[in-house]
């Protein structure tokens, strides 16, 4: 059976012109290219973007999320913060 970790990062909203990248949507579509890449190239794989209201802010924040395969016994040494993982 597959166990996977998830990571949530914000998702851009905006980018610096690039000769490549001159109009607001080539800037955004550049930027969450190069995030994407920069996730996979860590072993993640990308799987929705969401949004969250966020407390004391107008709008909502984009998130980008992704998955990698992973053994819970990671969580309980390197991240005990996630709580324990128990066979029901």
């Amino acid at each position: 059976m597959s166990h996977f970790e998830y990571k949530a990062i914000p998702a851009p909203h905006e980018s610096a012109a690039t000769s490549a990248a001159q109009t607001p949507e080539a800037r955004l579509a550049e930027a969450v290219t190069t995030r994407l890449n920069a996730m996979a190239a860590e072993g993640w794989t990308y799987l929705r973007s969401d949004a969250f209201a966020l407390t004391g802010v107008d709008g909502k924040q984009a998130v980008l999320i992704f998955r990698r395969e992973s053994d819970f016994g990671v969580f309980a040494g390197d991240a005990p913060e996630y709580g324990t993982f128990v066979a029901e």
